[in-house]
């Protein structure tokens, strides 16, 4: 239904710069996660990972809600937030845009290596509450990064799908006046 020129339209990299940024902060993030062999180590880094991204996106927002006119100044736009104390999360990002697209897919890619080792971590240990916690918190938070991305494809594939459907309509659905009425058995049509 959309090639990569139309998603690329969507999905505008200069509109969604700081998001992009930070997907790829998060992903990037988790590479050197993934090389844990210990399983309770690679969730406890996992769950400090998260704890660290929430503590960067409060102070990014911060700095971003300063700036004038709501436009992205600063640090935030030029990503040029310096590695705080940050224990996994790396804050460091290349100097030049990045395609928004490609960016999210490489993103949820390393989203599903790291499911799969979590899954293959909790088949290994015996499953503490502090670790049950750390899972339910990183799985919540990748749900949302996700779903943030999933509802705005929802919304535009509706949007589509209704223009379409507009085309081959004879009747402009859109109007109140054209709407067809549906019930068979109370419709004047059909009386």
């Amino acid at each position: 239904m959309f090639d990569p020129d139309d998603l690329r339209g969507m999905f505008n990299s200069i509109r969604l710069r700081r998001r992009t940024r930070t997907y790829f902060m998060l992903g990037a993030s988790l590479g050197p996660i993934l090389a844990i062999s210990n399983p309770a180590d690679y969730i406890k880094a996992l769950g400090i990972l998260i704890n660290e991204y929430d503590t960067f996106m409060a102070e990014s927002g911060n700095k971003t809600k300063k700036s004038k006119g709501g436009e992205e100044h600063g640090s935030a736009s030029q990503g040029s937030y310096e590695q705080s104390n940050f224990s996994y999360l790396d804050t460091h990002t290349p100097p030049f845009d990045l395609d928004f697209l490609q960016v999210f897919d490489t993103f949820c890619q390393i989203t599903v290596i790291m499911y799969t080792k979590l899954a293959d971590s909790l088949l290994s240990i015996a499953i503490t509450q502090s670790a049950f916690d750390n899972i339910a918190k990183i799985d919540s938070q990748f749900k949302k990064v996700i779903g943030t991305v999933t509802k705005e494809l929802d919304e535009l594939i509706k949007n589509a799908i209704t223009k379409e459907l507009q085309l081959i309509d004879p009747l402009d659905m859109a109007s109140p006046e054209n709407e067809i009425n549906t019930d068979w058995e109370t419709s004047s049509i059909y009386k």
